[in-house]
């Protein structure tokens, strides 16, 4: 054997080992040109341990390499509570509490990756944000900050502490959410020399927000900020600010940008507020239907509540171009407005399918649907047929002969106009069925009894259309210790438990086969090197 065949077996060797191991890692986000220069950009760092608390404060826990602001007395321009007294200097204000989230609790409420930061304040207003210093920056470079906001803010109606349209906002309040670079590497975000994009509405939708300066320092600065402000004189219960995935990078060199200074010396005097129009610019075919082009972060129900349309409208103009659960890909051309889309015939007898997720939650697979026939609902409305299970293995599927029905579950379901019905289970006459509903989006939410805790999330998303019915099987199983299930805590816990096992870390068979391949062809080709040494000496 010659000596080039033996050095071509040993680097097919190499390289196929080589491939194998590099195939392991997880597709990365597509960001802005240049490295990432944040620390914890993506909020992943410590997955599964406790985030720190910043100054030794319990209710500010803040992910690694970021730190907290806020202002901790009311301010003068503070809208103050009817209910309020005079001597009450600080009612109806307060700082947020700052905690972890994880796409386990409520995965709409993630941006990208396993964990987001979240802060929210009950009952009351806030101004507070978050900064991050970053140094090694050349002075006279232009930097572009950017990163994913989502606020959520309630007011409650009917029964007090109950959003009638969570995990949707109600009526929400201004929350003034902006980003700013200070160039100067100053940590106080109320300075002059900070500057601001303008401020966005990220309701409900995930929002990027986009500020670019020049640095004039080796240090930057780099703010996210939000102020609850309720222009009447009662609250929003919740005013809640979700962020994630944000980056810093230099785009190249560039000028000072000019600063804005603040109205007072206590808090910065808010940029005007940009309009809620739609991140690109809509395009109008020569039919004279108009186009959206999608961009990185867009979801289809974000750009519904961008060009105000119905998401079920947005839907059938789309019919045949929308992958499974609503998937919208970069660079795909939606129509928002045009001639209607014929709807299809509903069927007079239709059967139970499985239920339509709503971009904003994430529902786990459901299991076969029910077996009962449910009631057909009139042609222009829909039906949702619900039954609970005792889930013994835990597994999220209904084995019909072992695993009963569970009695004492409490269900409601809501849609965007408020509560739309409740049932408590007995289990003996399940499935119930809601019936004679609008098409349109709805949450439901069931809270197990005593002694019971859900096998799956505590909140459905379910996209119901005209003329069809849906059939959901719910799970809860028997716990040593009883957890109330439900609506969406207003504390969640210190600590985020990962996944045990996620689809983008894991190894697929055919990267193990490489891997495995790779390693074999390596030691074969370095037992057929030693082979043609020692023929040499024996030569």
């Amino acid at each position: 054997m010659s000596r080039r065949l033996v050095s071509l077996v040993v680097a097919l060797g190499i390289l196929a080992a080589l491939l194998g191991f590099g195939m392991k890692s997880a597709p990365v986000q597509a960001q802005a040109p240049g490295p990432n220069l944040l620390t914890n950009g993506d909020f992943e760092m410590d997955t599964g341990g406790a985030w720190p608390f910043q100054d030794g404060i319990g209710e500010v826990q803040i992910a690694p390499g970021w730190r907290a602001f806020y202002v901790d007395d009311r301010p003068a321009y503070a809208k103050v509570p009817d209910y309020c007294k005079p001597e009450d200097k600080n009612c109806g204000w307060g700082r947020p509490e700052f905690r972890g989230i994880s796409a386990a609790e409520f995965s709409y409420r993630v941006h990208g990756g396993f964990l987001a930061q979240k802060y929210f304040s009950w009952n009351r207003q806030h101004e507070a944000g978050l900064y991050q210093q970053v140094s090694g920056i050349q002075p006279g470079t232009l930097l572009r900050f950017q990163i994913y906001m989502e606020t959520w803010s309630c007011l409650p109606e009917g029964e007090w502490n109950n959003c009638p349209t969570s995990p949707l906002s109600h009526r929400p309040a201004p929350m003034h959410t902006k980003v700013g670079i200070d160039p100067t590497g100053g940590t106080n975000p109320w300075a002059p020399t900070v500057v601001w994009s303008p401020e966005i509405d990220a309701y409900d939708v995930w929002t990027l927000f986009t500020v670019e300066a020049t640095a004039q320092a080796s240090t930057v600065t780099v703010f996210t900020y939000s102020r609850a402000d309720w222009p009447e004189p009662w609250p929003r219960i919740d005013n809640d600010v979700y962020i994630d995935d944000g980056s810093l990078v230099a785009i190249g060199q560039g000028q000072a940008q000019p600063t804005t200074a603040p109205a007072t010396p206590a808090a910065p005097q808010p940029t005007a507020a940009a309009p809620a129009v739609p991140a690109a610019t809509s395009t109008p075919r020569p039919d004279g239907s108009v186009v959206h082009v999608v961009r990185s972060g867009d979801t289809l129900l974000g750009i519904a509540l961008q060009y105000g349309v119905d998401l079920d409208e947005l839907r059938r103009l789309n019919a045949g171009t929308l992958g499974p659960n609503d998937l919208i890909i970069v660079g795909q051309e939606l129509v928002i407005s045009g001639k209607p889309l014929a709807l299809p015939t509903p069927t007079p007898t239709p059967q139970p399918t499985t239920p339509i997720t709503t971009p904003l939650i994430t529902t786990p697979t459901v299991s076969t649907p029910v077996a009962t026939v449910a009631p057909t609902p009139l042609s222009d409305k829909a039906a949702l047929c619900v039954l609970v299970y005792n889930d013994a293995d835990s597994d999220m599927l209904r084995q019909v002969a072992t695993e009963g029905l569970v009695p004492g579950v409490g269900i409601s379901l809501v849609s965007a106009s408020g509560p739309a019905g409740s049932y408590t289970t007995d289990g003996l006459g399940e499935p119930y069925c809601f019936q004679n509903l609008p098409a349109g989006n709805y949450v439901l939410r069931y809270t197990p009894p005593a002694g019971y805790v859900a096998t799956g999330p505590a909140e459905w998303g379910v996209a119901l259309i005209a003329g069809q019915t849906y059939a959901l099987e719910l799970g809860c199983v028997q716990a040593a210790e009883h957890s109330e299930g439900g609506s969406e805590p207003a504390t969640p816990e210190s600590t985020v438990t990962p996944t045990p096992e996620s689809d983008s870390q894991a190894t697929s068979p055919l990267m193990k086969i490489v891997q495995i391949s790779g390693i074999i062809v390596a030691l074969l080709a370095v037992a057929v090197g030693v082979l043609f040494f020692l023929s040499r000496r024996k030569m």
